[in-house]
């Protein structure tokens, strides 16, 4: 059925883990059970995990229940097979005739029959071809869906940290909303020039336009979410939790995240079994072009008498022996061989690239949670003693306050960046490079 089948690819996904080829084989051979009800089903099932709070994972399901561009992924599989099935039939036999007519007599007739025996033989070499076609055709379908689940993470994690950073955003603003009241106070005691208090005012506004900012910001995240799960607005009153999660405690192996990569890449499989299809396409030319085409079966002929006897065509490859289909198969070949090797270096690059990433921003998390907000709430602490003290005046303590909220707008910031280089780690070793 349709909604297992996505479903089923959907685990594959998820997970970071190599791909479990026999499951993929099992989910290619379950969607020619796919009915018009399953569509149905898997909007229900959509439905159902969108009135509870939404996560990323949960949002992931969603996507490759209901995007379109997974469903038209999974029907490359649909194709590949057809494809497939066109390649293992048998050759239709021919039937030539022909009438004569004599004046005063009987007409003469012709009749014959023949099968095309240069494809019979070749049909099994064409089919071992076909089936590397439609291994490759899997697992690029598969890669689709992959980076499909994976795009639904992303776009949630984004959505939560704007909600986050509204937040912020909205105690920035309260910040300097009581910065500029206790300025226009001090201006009517006289004890602030005006200046002072324009400044204030400025910075209440500024703040003002960075809320006006998020939120609007929150709302093109939101719509993001709403398009790659592929959902429509009457199914958009979802809700979802306002904060990114904390860190993880134990990391992903970053020291063999390269060689897991390597070792799950779906693009490297994909091209190894086109590498392998090409080659015996290449095969297949090479040998046709040297033999002739031969045609075998019966011819009868009815002049006066019926007269029954073995017929042949044969074309000889005199003038051209398939020069072009030999070229095209080779070039393809070489083509699906660079392709591997370009995807080996990509991939080793990418997961490189990814490694340094996730290191750094689980250590920029760290050092900003366990040091530099720690300092920053020292010292608001300390300058609101002096402020009791009488030693400094209310604005250096909103400055600090202020200071102290900019912080953890960089913390959310920081957060955000360890969860989005994860999933593209996660990715890599669920088999696809992020698309940079």
């Amino acid at each position: 059925m349709r909604g297992s089948f996505l479903l089923g690819l959907s685990l594959l996904g998820c997970a970071a883990a190599p791909v479990d080829y026999a499951a993929l084989d099992s989910a290619a051979s379950a969607r020619q059970k796919w009915h018009d009800g399953a569509g149905v089903r898997a909007a229900h099932d959509a439905r159902k995990l969108l009135q509870q709070p939404l996560t990323a994972d949960t949002a992931a399901r969603v996507a490759l229940l209901q995007n379109r561009g997974a469903k038209a992924a999974a029907e490359e599989l649909g194709i590949a097979q057809a494809e497939l099935a066109a390649v293992r039939r048998l050759p239709n036999p021919e039937l030539h005739g022909a009438l004569r007519f004599r004046h005063g007599t009987e007409p003469d007739i012709d009749v014959m029959a023949t099968l095309d025996v240069s494809a019979l033989l070749f049909a099994i070499s064409r089919s071992n071809a076909a089936e590397a076609d439609v291994a490759a055709a899997k697992l690029q379908a598969v890669g689709v869906l992959v980076d499909l689940s994976f795009d639904a993470r992303r776009a949630f994690v984004r959505y939560q940290a704007t909600l986050e950073l509204l937040e912020l955003r909205q105690s920035v603003l309260d910040a300097f909303e009581a910065s500029a009241a206790a300025a226009a106070r001090l201006r009517e005691a006289g004890n602030v020039t005006e200046l002072n208090l324009a400044s204030e005012q400025a910075e209440r506004e500024q703040a003002r336009l960075a809320l006006v900012s998020a939120r609007a910001e929150a709302a093109v995240m939101r719509e993001a979410v709403n398009a790659v799960m592929g959902i429509s607005a009457a199914d958009a009153a979802w809700q979802a939790p306002s904060h990114l999660p904390e860190l993880p405690l134990a990391e992903l192996p970053l020291e063999r995240l390269e060689a897991e990569a390597l070792r799950t890449s779906l693009d490297m499989a994909a091209a190894k079994q086109r590498f392998a299809a090409a080659a015996r396409h290449a095969g297949i030319a090479n040998v046709r072009g040297w033999l002739p085409e031969l045609k075998a079966g019966v011819s009868a002929e009815r002049s006066g008498d019926w007269g029954v006897g073995p017929a042949v065509q044969l074309e000889v490859p005199l003038f051209y022996q398939g020069q072009g289909e030999v070229g095209v198969a080779r070039a393809r070949m070489r083509q699906a061989e660079h392709l591997y090797a370009d995807a080996a270096v990509q991939t080793r690059s990418a997961a490189r690239s990814v490694q340094s990433r996730l290191d750094a921003a689980r250590r920029g998390v760290a050092h900003a949670h366990d040091v530099v907000l720690p300092l920053r709430e020292r010292v608001v602490q300390q300058t609101q003693l002096e402020y009791n003290g009488m030693l400094v005046g209310i604005f250096q303590l909103l400055e600090a306050k202020r200071q102290e909220l900019a912080t953890a707008e960089q913390y959310l910031s920081l957060r955000r960046d360890y969860w989005l280089a994860r999933l593209e780690a996660e990715q890599l070793l669920a088999g696809r490079r992020p698309t940079p």
